[in-house]
């Protein structure tokens, strides 16, 4: 009885030291992000800037076709995992995202020198070193299904250094175009993909990525496929927005975005952290719920707390932020904070689902919203600008929300998906 109530705490202590070290690791990564999309935008050409955004999206798209099928691969099969087991399988993972990242540069580089600038120059500069910057990605993921976040977090903090420093030169010496910033961002992730595999104590194994592959494809198909449906809904949905109603409207829908980022980086973390955590502890149907109640209740409230912030903020301290833009993204802010919450309320659910390899049930609340969202958003947008397409983003994701707790009902009921054998 004294070793349980001494192991007790134990494990409350080292559960709350993962939790604060992949919250950590999660801020610092978005904030960087954040902090290099500033200083591009406030250095460079309008037109070098929209280059560096359509650049930076295709960055997006591609990490999370590697995510599918490397980083949440590992997070839901070995999680808990004996120690060497699961180093072989990162070493796996980071070659297979190294392999998706050679594959995505062989059709990024050509289409590159295909276009002019300044499209051409950052397209470039991504395309050569995508195979980096994914594996760092990767790094980061299965640090933390490892429950080593702290790893994690180191990696990415020399990430961050070395961009900063070298972005740091290139603002001094008044570089104003995008593709050296670019090269800076992503070079300073090579470096930290090499730290990240002395941490693994393996290094990316490209041999072993096809049998990894063909191995998991009942996490990474349908995680792959949830990842489509919700990222093309959005980017389509802002497309048609500016064709059926104006530019400037997708310009306040995005910035109502980005004073919502804090929200996305507590979010992602949430999910980070509770995934492998339910992994290794396989609760019960009753457990299972109960953590999906925690995690979305939290995040509904925080979420409410910093919309209400973002409500209340004085006209002057909103220009002072975004300048012009703030006036349209005050108007769509009530209908997008409204769409955080419901999302946040979905989050817990799907998580648990995740975890407990029902990918495909997960996979269809994502079916559903996906046209919901870009029917919705854009009928809302040509009857009522960028506060009709927030209203209809807000109406998608109430409709999905009972779809979403019904699945993790069944979910729950059926238990762990058997997963592959662990090699």
């Amino acid at each position: 009885m004294s070793e349980q109530t001494t192991a007790a705490p134990t494990r409350g202590r080292a559960l709350r030291r993962r939790a604060v070290w992949v919250v950590a690791d999660q801020a610092v990564s978005s904030l960087a992000n954040a902090a290099l999309t500033v200083v591009i935008a406030r250095t460079v050409s309008p037109a070098e800037y929209g280059a560096f955004a359509l650049a930076f999206s295709v960055y997006s798209l591609v990490v999370a076709l590697s995510q599918a099928v490397a980083g949440q691969v590992v997070v839901i099969h070995y999680s808990g995992a004996a120690a060497d087991v699961i180093r072989r399988a990162s070493a796996s993972a980071a070659g297979t995202a190294l392999l998706v990242g050679t594959v995505s540069a062989a059709v990024l580089l050509p289409l590159g020198l295909a276009l002019g600038a300044p499209v051409r120059g950052v397209l470039l500069a991504v395309g050569l070193l995508l195979p980096a910057l994914l594996v760092q990605d990767a790094w980061r993921t299965v640090f933390v299904a490892r429950g080593t976040p702290a790893a994690a977090f180191v990696n990415d903090v020399v990430w961050i250094v070395l961009q900063a420093a070298s972005i740091g030169v290139l603002v001094v010496v008044g570089v104003d175009t995008a593709h050296p910033y670019v090269l800076a961002w992503a070079g300073a992730a090579a470096v930290a993909a090499l730290v990240g595999a002395r941490q693994n104590g393996a290094p990316p194994s490209p041999r072993t990525a096809p049998a990894f592959l063909r191995g998991h494809t009942d996490v990474s198909l349908p995680t792959l496929a949830n990842s489509a449906a919700i990222l093309g809904a959005l980017q389509l949905s802002f497309v048609l927005i500016a064709v059926v109603a104006a530019v400037s409207d997708v310009g306040a829908l995005r910035a109502a975005q980005t004073l919502l980022g804090p929200l996305n980086i507590l979010g992602f973390a949430a999910t980070s952290f509770a995934i492998p955590e339910i992994v290794r502890r396989e609760p019960g149907r009753r457990g299972l719920v109960l953590a999906a109640l925690a995690i979305s209740g939290t995040l509904v409230v925080v979420d409410l707390a910093w919309g209400a912030v973002l409500l209340l903020l004085p006209t002057a301290a909103g220009e002072a932020l975004l300048g012009d833009t703030w006036a349209g993204a005050r108007e769509a802010l009530p209908g997008m904070i409204a769409y955080t919450c419901l999302i946040a309320a979905t989050a817990g659910a799907t998580a648990v689902m995740r975890a407990v390899n029902r990918s495909v049930l997960a996979f269809w609340t994502s079916a559903v919203l996906g046209p919901l969202v870009l029917v919705l958003s854009v009928l809302g947008a040509a009857t009522g600008g960028a506060l009709g397409a927030s209203l209809g983003f807000a109406a998608a994701g109430a409709l999905v929300l009972p779809l979403c707790w019904v699945l993790l009902a069944r979910a729950a009921r059926l238990g762990r998906r058997p997963t592959a054998a662990v090699r």
